[in-house]
């Protein structure tokens, strides 16, 4: 029998630590990218918020540190098979070039050991990559209404029983919370809290302002729950339902409790 050698027993062990975060994992397999084939170390694989994730991987088991070079083809790579995320595993750690090219990248330079030890923010990077992809959806959808035939735009913009903003019946307001929404993630990502979050009554009322998230738990709840508030509007708009109802009767009532538990709370 064979025996394994330590960078294949490097790769496995690398496949099921990601396997225990929920990806489905697969060791050595070949990608088509946009320029070619390329045999990755390990590739995972997962689904949140409706949204398909891929992740691939690299793993050094070297005694000397990765140079920056390693990073950068490694950048190439994963923008050609259009990756979500990168991540470069190895124990004899990286040059300072090459933690400076990963920088506000999607890729992320670790070891098993930190790896585990972080394991709320990598949880957390899933759940905001999938978040952030379904902003750009809706606003991609919301968008669209303007290329919709005269006749047609009227009428879905006529259903639009979302918040007015300076007395316009129409979803710039969605469109700026789900804006917002999308900078507070990205800044969250870069570990700047606390971050700024817009209610969607905001619009009718400003004098309930801005509300400062102080961590993931709380920030990933609301941008959920707002996400599904926006998608019913917009459902709404483009439905043929009853029109007779409140924006806010679209609104989760968790969130709802939770922005009304917020503004009751004394202030000091």
């Amino acid at each position: 029998m064979n025996q394994r050698k330590e960078w294949e027993e490097y790769q496995i062990e690398v496949s099921e630590v990601l396997a225990e975060f929920g990806f489905a994992t697969e060791v050595e397999e070949a990608i088509e990218g946009a320029r070619g084939r390329h045999e990755v170390d390990v590739t995972a694989r997962i689904r949140y918020a409706g949204v398909d994730q891929l992740w691939i991987v690299e793993c050094k088991r070297w005694k000397r540190p990765v140079p920056k070079e390693r990073v950068l083809a490694f950048a190439s790579i994963i923008d050609d098979v259009g990756a979500d995320r990168g991540l470069i595993f190895a124990e004899g750690g990286f040059q300072a070039g090459a933690v400076r090219a990963s920088r506000n990248s999607s890729i992320t330079l670790t070891n098993l050991t930190d790896f585990i030890s972080n394991s709320a923010n990598e949880l957390s990077s899933i759940k905001v990559s999938g978040l952030t992809r379904r902003i750009a959806e809706l606003e991609n959808r919301f968008h669209s209404i303007w290329d919709l035939d005269a006749a047609e735009r009227t009428r879905v913009n006529s259903r639009y029983i979302g918040p007015e903003s300076f007395g316009l019946k129409q979803p710039i307001a969605v469109m700026a919370c789900l804006s917002m929404l999308k900078n507070s993630l990205e800044a969250a990502s870069f570990n700047r809290w606390p971050v700024p979050y817009r209610p969607l009554d905001q619009a009718e009322d400003y004098s309930n302002g801005l509300i400062d998230v102080k961590n993931w738990d709380g920030l990933l709840f609301v941008a959920e729950k707002t996400l599904e508030t926006c998608d019913r509007i917009y459902n709404h708009m483009t439905g043929d339902g009853n029109s007779d109802i409140h924006w806010q009767d679209l609104q989760p009532t968790e969130l709802t409790d939770l922005l009304t538990a917020i503004r009751n709370m004394p202030s000091g």
